[in-house]
């Protein structure tokens, strides 16, 4: 699943490409409307015809992102409003004079929304799982998700806020890998970088969070700004679906010192995993404690 780089990493590209560009028409993909026939308001989370209503003939002023989640805000006659989405397992966008011009067959195949710009570019938004969510909303504020969600790590109250919310009741039974992958502690940290960030700062990530000093939550919360940094200043991660806007793939993989790893980087000895908020989790028991 995309994280918080890759996700920005769309976001700075989205940025380049389609703010100031007015949407004329949008299309679904048969998967999206056969979704939608049954009930199931596949990928798009509202009625079709509501979104295409709301989206067509608007301008994108701004694309934002917030934890995982990009946002669009959106211009038309009548006012402001967003358009919120996430990208899932492995949802994509690109930016190509049509949905042909998608060089990755497998997204090409895997398109599911497709905005026809004024300007004849098509703005796609691909998904091969089939996981991501896309609506349109008046106020930020009318989504839960954003309401709940802590402060961006690179925001100056991100430190104290994120020790309050880690050492409050709710979670100092918790281990601390499930406590840092929750978006109301600390936005964006996925499987890949809370791994990352555990191992860098020399936490076992099945160490329970009540048990973890303010001190070394201080660590952490620096490791996880570094791992995040690292993996934009990097392209992201690419493991298997993650791409670019132009359909590039980044290089942090090639960077991980735990995830995935058969041996410690650190110190050569055997890395273990385990199963931590459903997800699998490396960690080494001698460098991290």
């Amino acid at each position: 699943m995309p994280e918080l780089p890759e996700v920005e990493l769309v976001r700075r590209s989205l940025e380049k490409e389609v703010e100031g560009a007015a949407i004329e028409a949008v299309a679904f993909s048969d998967f999206v409307k056969k979704g939608h026939a049954t009930s199931r308001k596949t990928i798009v989370k509202q009625e079709l015809d509501a979104f295409s209503r709301n989206v067509e003939g608007a301008t994108i002023s701004k694309v934002g992102r917030r934890g995982k989640y990009l946002y669009f805000i959106m211009e038309k006659t009548g006012g402001i409003f967003h358009m919120i989405s996430h990208l899932g397992m492995s949802g994509a966008f690109f930016v190509t004079d049509s949905i042909d011009g998608i060089t990755d067959s497998n997204y090409r195949k895997h398109w599911q929304v497709a905005f026809r710009l004024q300007d004849g570019r098509t703005l796609s938004y691909c998904d091969i799982r089939r996981f991501g969510e896309m609506l349109t909303i008046g106020r930020m504020a009318d989504f839960p998700p954003f309401s709940r969600m802590a402060v961006e790590y690179t925001h100056p109250d991100s430190l104290p806020d994120f020790i309050d919310r880690v050492r409050a009741p709710a979670n100092r039974k918790k281990a601390i890998k499930a406590v840092i992958m929750d978006s109301t502690v600390i936005p964006g940290v996925g499987n890949i970088y809370a791994s990352e960030a555990l191992f860098a700062s020399g936490i076992l990530p099945t160490r329970k969070a009540g048990n973890v000093s303010v001190k070394r939550l201080m660590a952490l919360h620096k490791a996880i700004a570094e791992v995040f940094d690292l993996s934009i200043e990097s392209g992201g991660s690419t493991i298997s679906d993650y791409r670019g806007v132009s359909g590039e793939k980044g290089s942090m993989q090639d960077r991980f010192h735990i995830y995935q790893k058969k041996s410690c980087s650190s110190c050569g000895g055997p890395v273990k995993t385990k199963t931590i908020a459903t997800r699998n989790t490396f960690y080494c028991t001698k460098c991290q404690r």
